[in-house]
């Protein structure tokens, strides 16, 4: 992202899951950047295998 724009990173942002489920003015909860889905998340929580 270091060449977009700063308008270009505000909308992208503007398209993620906790901001989309914050109210205006509300701080954004952490918990809800494990909701996230692609492309802003490359991460998938449900297929890591526990090592004991």
């Amino acid at each position: 992202m270091s060449d977009w724009s700063a308008m270009a990173i505000s909308n992208y942002s503007h398209l993620d899951m906790p901001w989309i489920a914050s109210k205006d003015g509300e701080v954004i909860n952490y918990e809800l950047a494990f909701y996230r889905q692609a492309p802003f998340s490359m991460r998938n929580y449900g297929d890591e295998i526990e090592e004991q």
